[in-house]
């Protein structure tokens, strides 16, 4: 009886364990949004690039999708309707409607991206032609591709900006012919997309940046 009511004792008096946080929520959106950027193509493949790679540096964050986000603040995020500058957006983020209906789909963290990738003319050349031998290509073609993404976050519970953040990436898609075209294409946007969603999720995490030539994780 004595050794129960010991245990006893010993358990009631260890300290607690500090309760878990949750894991961050962090919401995604395109912004801002305009149809006739040429660049806008790339907004869907930036959203899901930006969503793998915060769920791979950040593990147990949630991603919250832009099209949740705009339904839930309809119409306010739309191309017509939406906050023409940052401070426009901040603004919009302060009211307590908006508020309200974000941290209705949890929200601790809202991500504005934006950017894309521009392509140069292609330049060189390649001949192709056919006979009676057979036909085939000759020659010699490339192309300058350059993606800069950028990115603002803001901490909803604590109703701040927390961090402006940007990548670029360049690369050549190069076309040699001998025969037969072979294309080897420059993935500039996924270069440059997981370097943003790195930073963003250091950020989210409230980590600091490396130093340089830290070689990433």
């Amino acid at each position: 009886m004595k050794r129960l009511l010991a245990a006893l004792l010993i358990v009631l008096m260890a300290p607690l364990a500090p309760a878990a946080e949750p894991p961050p929520v962090v919401g995604l959106v395109w912004w801002p949004a305009d149809p006739a950027d040429p660049r806008h193509r790339f907004a869907r493949e930036t959203e899901e690039c930006l969503a793998t790679t915060l769920r791979e540096r950040a593990p147990g964050v949630r991603v919250v999708h832009q099209g949740v986000i705009r339904d839930a603040l309809y119409p306010r995020l739309e191309p017509a309707t939406q906050p023409p500058n940052e401070q426009a957006f901040a603004e919009l983020l302060a009211r307590p409607a908006v508020q309200e209906r974000l941290r209705g789909l949890g929200l601790t963290h809202l991500v504005a991206f934006t950017g894309g990738t521009d392509v140069a003319p292609f330049q060189g050349g390649i001949l192709c032609g056919a006979g009676y031998g057979g036909g085939g290509c000759l020659g010699f073609a490339w192309q300058d591709k350059t993606t800069t993404l950028a990115a603002a976050l803001w901490n909803l519970e604590r109703r701040e900006s927390v961090a402006h953040e940007q990548s670029r990436s360049e690369g050549t898609t190069i076309v040699p012919a001998f025969l037969l075209p072979i294309p080897l294409i420059a993935d500039t946007h996924t270069a440059a997309c997981q370097e943003l969603g790195a930073q963003v999720a250091r950020d989210v995490l409230g980590e600091p940046a490396p130093q340089p030539g830290t070689p990433p994780r």
